[in-house]
C-alpha cells in the first residue's frame, strides 16, 4: 500500500520576498480612516471656568466636560495602526469622509473647529445668563466666508448681520431658518451692519444667491442651499467670564459649560457631592443639540468615576451601551438639565428608552 501526502507547493524565495514585501507595505501605508477614542474629562467646577469681579459660590461636587479623541484631518492613519485599533474595545475606526468633509482642507477643518469652540463659549454663556435672568445685547458676525459663496463679492468678515430678507435677526438659529424652504439658486436679501473708517456702523444691504452647501449634505444625499458663510457671536454680558480650556475644539461643550456657569453663580448646590459628567451642544436661547462620539465619552466620564451623564436627547439612538455604574439623562434644553440635577437621587428620571 503506498503512502500519499497531500500536494505541497513550494514558493520560491523572490514570491516569498514579495508577498512579505506587500504584507509590510500594506500595514504602513496611508489609508483614508480616522480614530476615535474616550478622551481624558476636564473639570469645570475647578479653575476651568473663571467669573472675574463677581460673587461666585463654593462648589459641592465635580463636573466634567467630556471629549473625544480623533485623529487630526492632516494626519496620516496607516494599516497597522487600523488594525490595532479595531481590536481595541473602546477605539473606533471610520472612514475619513464620515468625520471630514472631503472638499474642505484640513487647515480649514481645524480652523472652523476652533471657531466652533470659541461660539459654544458665548452660547453658553448667553444661554445661563439668560437663565438666570440677565439681559445682555447679542451680535451675529461673519466669521469667515467661503471661496464659493455669493457673499463674497458683497460682505466682510465681521460684518454684524442685522436682518434677512426683511426680518431682524434676534436669534442666530433664525439665519439658518431664513433660506431653510428656499432652493438653490434663489436670492436672498441681507443687511448687515459694518464699521467705518471714523468707527460708526453702516447698514449694507446686498442681494445674494444660495450657493450648493459643499460641506454638508441632506440625509437623501441630496445638495442643500447655503449662504456659505461662517456665523460667529458677541455679546456685551453683564458679567465678565473666561473659559480656561485648551486645546479641544468643536461645540459639544456647550452644554456643561452652562451648567458650570449657573453653579458657581447661583447658592443653590445642584451637584450635591456626586461627579457629574455630560455633553451636548446648546444655542444662546438654551437649546441642546446632538453631537458625535456619545458612546466613547459616556467610556471617559465612567473611567473618572462620574455616577451621572447628561447627553443630548438627540443623541439617544447612538446609545446603544451604557457603562456600569453610570446614569443617562437625556435633555433637550438647558432647563431640563437644571432640572434633573435638582431631582432627588431616588427620583426616576426619564431615560432614552422613555423619553
Amino acid at each position: 500500500m503506498r503512502n500519499v501526502s497531500p500536494l505541497r507547493y513550494r514558493w520560491s524565495f523572490p514570491v516569498k520576498s514579495f508577498f512579505y514585501l506587500l504584507t509590510l507595505a500594506t500595514l504602513l501605508a496611508p489609508i483614508p480612516f480616522v480614530f476615535f477614542k474616550p478622551g481624558v474629562p476636564s473639570k469645570v467646577t475647578g479653575k476651568l471656568i473663571q467669573v472675574n469681579d463677581f460673587k461666585t459660590y463654593p462648589v459641592n461636587g465635580d463636573l466634567y466636560v467630556t471629549s473625544v479623541l480623533v485623529t487630526n484631518p492632516g494626519t496620516p492613519v496607516f494599516g497597522a495602526e487600523t488594525i490595532i485599533n479595531w481590536a481595541l474595545g473602546p477605539n473606533v475606526v471610520l472612514p475619513r469622509e464620515a468625520v471630514y468633509p472631503p472638499v474642505k482642507p484640513a487647515k480649514l477643518i481645524q480652523r472652523d473647529s476652533r471657531s466652533e469652540m470659541e461660539s459654544s463659549k458665548r452660547a453658553a454663556t448667553a444661554a445661563a445668563l439668560r437663565y438666570l435672568g440677565y439681559g445682555f445685547l447679542e451680535l451675529y458676525f461673519i466669521s469667515d466666508i467661503r471661496d464659493y459663496s455669493n457673499a463674497k463679492e458683497k460682505f466682510k468678515v465681521g460684518d454684524f448681520i442685522k436682518e434677512i430678507d426683511g426680518k431682524v435677526i434676534n436669534e442666530i438659529e433664525e439665519i439658518r431658518s431664513s433660506y431653510a424652504n428656499k432652493k438653490i439658486g434663489d436670492p436672498l436679501l441681507v443687511a448687515v451692519d459694518r464699521e467705518n473708517s471714523k468707527g460708526d456702523l453702516e447698514r449694507i444691504t446686498g442681494e445674494i444667491i444660495l450657493v450648493e452647501n459643499r460641506e454638508v449634505v441632506s440625509a437623501d444625499g441630496s445638495a442643500r442651499p447655503a449662504i456659505g458663510i461662517l456665523v460667529g457671536t458677541t455679546a456685551r454680558f453683564p458679567i465678565d467670564i473666561d473659559f480656561k480650556l485648551r486645546g479641544v475644539g468643536g461645540p459639544s461643550a456647550g452644554l456643561i459649560f452652562a451648567v458650570g456657569i449657573i453653579e458657581k453663580l447661583t447658592e443653590e448646590d445642584l451637584l450635591r457631592g456626586r461627579k457629574v459628567a455630560g455633553t451636548g451642544t446648546i444655542t444662546p436661547s438654551g437649546q441642546v443639540g446632538s453631537i458625535g462620539g456619545i458612546e466613547e465619552k459616556m467610556i471617559g466620564a465612567s473611567r473618572i468615576g462620574a455616577t451621572v451623564f447628561i447627553a443630548p436627547r438627540e443623541n439617544c439612538p447612538d446609545i446603544n451601551k451604557i457603562p456600569a455604574g453610570l446614569k443617562v439623562i437625556p435633555v433637550s434644553t438647558l432647563e431640563e438639565a437644571i432640572q434633573a440635577l435638582r431631582a432627588p437621587d431616588e427620583y426616576r428620571l426619564r431615560s432614552c428608552s422613555n423619553s
